[in-house]
């Protein structure tokens, strides 16, 4: 034990020296002064998309990249794009891909390719398809799973060993993609909850998040944001879930970005910061 211990000391310390420090965001308190605008104009933004969501203007043909980051130490990044609107099983969806991978640095310890995707229904925000492609060091998994509205049912399939199996979902239900998607939607107050089902690994989680009070973030080469600061819990068949590991920060405007992201794991934290916003053609 003592000889993994000190392995693993040395060799973060060795890409902590090779690889350099990511440059993260800096939060601040919400005044009056922090801008970039008053706090009564925020809400009345915030107030005014919520009325008429430009779900085009969000969803459609746009990449957002995330630097991801070990206490500080740059490990890889996550790159979200959104597609087309395509036709799927007769609805009209958006198409979602989530890749998260590795630098060259961690991937000499610790390889990590993961892909997501998602299609998100136009009119309701819930899921019609979600797919799972994930190699982590040794572990893979690869799954899709299928929402049927009409039979209350999501069909996971196994693309690894050929098995199906099924599970009761509800009318509302999300995927993890899709559960971002329509909080970027949702009218939010201070200081209240936001809920939503979510479908994963064969199990509805209801997942709530307080609305926390405004703070500014600072994103480097992007500037400054007011944001809500949600810290997300997740509980299924009476189990809590991660509790109090992790919180997120959405931008307090019109377009409601993902903007940083904290997770608290055994060894520090990892983030993801927003680095960039691109539309793709």
């Amino acid at each position: 034990m003592r000889k993994l211990k000190f392995y693993l000391v040395f060799t973060l310390s060795a890409l902590f020296l090779v690889s350099g420090c990511a440059r993260g965001a800096k939060v601040t308190k919400f005044t009056p002064l922090s801008g970039p605008i008053p706090k009564d104009g925020v809400m009345e933004m915030v107030a005014a998309a919520q009325a008429k969501p430009d779900y085009e203007e969000r969803f459609v043909r746009k990449r957002y990249v995330y630097i991801m980051a070990w206490n500080g130490i740059n490990v890889g990044r996550i790159i979200a794009e959104f597609g087309d609107i395509i036709e799927y099983r007769g609805r009209q969806v958006f198409t979602v891909k989530l890749v998260t991978e590795s630098n060259k640095f961690l991937s000499k310890i610790f390889r990590v390719e993961d892909t997501f995707i998602s299609y998100v229904d136009t009119e309701t925000l819930t899921s019609r398809y979600f797919e799972a492609d994930r190699k982590e060091g040794n572990y893979r998994k690869h799954l899709v799973v299928e929402y049927d509205f009409d039979s209350l049912q999501a069909i996971y399939s196994n693309l690894k060993d050929g098995s199906v199996k099924r599970c009761k979902i509800y009318k509302d239900v999300h995927d993890p993609l899709s559960a971002v998607c329509r909080f970027m939607t949702m009218p939010v107050k201070l200081n209240e909850k936001a809920v939503l089902i979510v479908n994963l690994n064969e199990k509805n989680f209801e997942v709530s998040g307080r609305v926390d009070d405004l703070e500014v973030i600072k994103l480097p080469g992007l500037g400054s944001f007011p944001a809500f600061k949600i810290r997300p819990e997740a509980m299924a068949e009476g189990q809590t879930y991660d509790k109090g590991k992790g919180y997120l920060y959405f931008s307090a405007d019109k377009d409601r970005y993902p903007l940083y992201g904290v997770v608290q794991i055994p060894f520090g934290k990892v983030t993801a910061t927003l680095h960039s916003i691109d539309y793709v053609r």
